[in-house]
């Protein structure tokens, strides 16, 4: 299972100070062998067109009526598909429905991805779990893996019991309603989803997002994004239940990649607590937090592997309103040469090697500059132009001939005159 890509607002010394929104990206997400590790599927018969026949429809057709039960929010379907002689099981299905009664599934969708036999009468079946929401992204997101007991009944197939922990040797990944009763308030842009206790935050998060997206639009022209989900954890403890391992230091907040095609956007996950502490000590965080974050959302589909990381974080903090350029200016001053350049953060990976906060400091100064002076030279379309050119499929060469064709192509410069226009425009701030 592929894992989505996230990027998270990381609060450091200078940005307490200076209100940046520097996002240190997960290096764990992007380095083979920090992620867990894939299920194991050596257990199971995969659903081939053969082996589906018979028991495998039967099965999907228990799933089926599963996830439109959920969707529907109907009891009464929920129960005709459990094993009433599994009580704990049928309580705690019927405790889940309860804590999604307000979330507003379009389609909830379990699918069978393998089989395996055991007593007479009895499968453990092997799942994705899918689902999308009304008035959001038209693709399901990217789907997490379970599995379930069922045992055969005079009635048909039932579902009897929670099987990951045994047929997958982890259990399934947390959900936000797995950790309680979810609440929803929906605004024009964003579908925000929360614990109760954290009304609060989440009635901020959606209207900061709404103030933010006409300055989204007037950035990336043609925009039209569904509402985006935001879901609202209490704090970053739960946020680790459900992303173990993915996550580093950040603050309040952080986008996800739901997927590979355009329909299926992303998803803005916050932590309340952390949301509530920066609202007291930083004044204007959040609300710069949640307009870059909804700038990755709006980004993600259009982002290919080589787009340089500058180009999405200046992107992301220029629809914000951040601008700090005082640390940039200073070391340009001197004449000198400092890392990172502008020239490492065209690098896939020039984020990624930001190990110390002066470093993140600088790298987020040198992308909203860089972006700032792109807007105000060539304008919206050039920028989009550029995007667009780093979408398409790899061509030969390094990624320096990449970009350097690619300015020279939009902008008519080459990456070297447009590196010392940049760098006369921070100077002249």
């Amino acid at each position: 299972m592929t894992y989505p890509r996230m990027t998270a607002i990381t609060l450091t010394r200078k940005t307490a100070a200076l209100l940046m929104l520097p996002v240190l990206f997960l290096i764990c997400l992007l380095v083979t062998g920090c992620l867990a590790a894939p299920p194991n599927t050596d257990w199971a018969t995969p659903t081939t067109a053969a082996s589906t026949a018979g028991a495998g429809d039967e099965i999907q057709n228990v799933l089926d009526t599963y996830g439109g039960a959920i969707t529907a929010k109907d009891r009464n379907q929920l129960a005709s598909v459990l094993d009433p002689q599994n009580p704990d099981f049928v309580r705690r299905q019927q405790e889940f429905l309860d804590r999604v009664q307000d979330v507003p599934f379009a389609q909830y969708q379990v699918r069978l991805v393998s089989r395996a036999g055991g007593a007479p009468g009895t499968i453990t079946a092997k799942v994705d779990i899918s689902y999308r929401f009304q008035g959001s992204f038209s693709a399901l997101p990217e789907p997490r893996r379970a599995a379930f007991y069922l045992v055969k009944r005079q009635d048909g197939w039932k579902l009897s019991g929670d099987a990951s922990q045994a047929a997958l040797g982890k259990p399934s990944d947390a959900e936000l309603w797995d950790l309680g009763t979810v609440r929803v308030v929906s605004g024009d842009h964003a579908l925000v989803m929360y614990h109760p206790g954290s009304e609060d935050p989440a009635t901020r998060v959606r209207d900061y997002l709404d103030a933010a997206y006409p300055r989204l639009v007037a950035t990336l022209p043609g925009t039209n994004l569904p509402k985006v989900p935001v879901k609202v954890f209490d704090d970053k403890g739960q946020i680790d239940l459900a992303f173990p391992g993915k996550w580093q230091e950040w603050t309040g907040g952080a986008s996800r990649d739901l997927g590979g095609s355009a329909g299926q956007g992303g998803e803005i996950i916050i932590a309340a607590d952390l949301f509530q502490e920066t609202a007291s000590s930083v004044p204007g965080y959040n609300r710069k937090m949640v307009g870059h974050e909804l700038t990755h959302v709006a980004l993600f589909p259009l982002t290919g592997d080589n787009t340089p990381p500058f180009l999405l974080e200046g992107l992301a903090d220029y629809v914000a309103g951040e601008n700090t350029v005082s640390l940039l200016k200073d070391k340009l001053s001197g004449g000198g040469s400092f890392s990172p350049s502008l020239r490492d953060l065209y690098q896939p990976s020039g984020f990624d090697v930001l190990l110390n906060t002066d470093a993140a400091a600088l790298a987020y100064e040198e992308a909203d500059t860089a972006v700032a002076y792109l807007e105000k030279q060539y304008g919206n379309d050039k920028v989009l132009s550029l995007l667009q050119a780093f979408k398409k499929p790899d061509g030969a060469g390094s990624q320096d001939q990449r970009v350097d064709q690619a300015w020279r192509t939009v902008l008519g410069v080459s990456w070297d005159q447009f590196e010392q226009d940049w760098r006369n425009y921070v100077l002249s701030q």
